[in-house]
């Protein structure tokens, strides 16, 4: 749930992140109809990839951490390909400072 709450979130946001020069994207480890009911139920204004066999995940060290528990990140790449910042939680709690904090790092690259 509270990863819903940080996209829903980033979504208020994402005319910011326009005028930044940022391209949100959001990768649910899931299945393309899962991801594509993800994206219609929060209304996204960016897109919700799909990772069905998890393999983003696994490349930034994102396992479940516990039972149902899932590992998160918020990454941001430059146009090069480089990655400019990366935050991994096991708890999206803190989801609006979190936004906050990723397009003052996007407003400096």
């Amino acid at each position: 749930m509270q990863c819903r709450s940080h996209v829903a979130q980033l979504g208020r946001m994402n005319n910011d992140f326009v005028k930044a020069g940022a391209q949100i994207l959001v990768i649910l480890g899931d299945t393309l109809e899962r991801a594509r009911r993800y994206a219609e139920a929060l209304k996204s204004p960016f897109p919700i990839l799909a990772d069905p066999e998890r393999a983003v995940y696994h490349s930034f060290q994102l396992e479940k951490a516990f039972i149902g528990i899932q590992r998160t990140a918020s990454v941001i790449v430059d146009q090069q390909g480089a990655i400019q910042y990366i935050k991994r939680s096991v708890n999206p709690m803190i989801w609006l400072q979190e936004c906050k904090e990723l397009l003052q790092a996007v407003q400096v690259t």
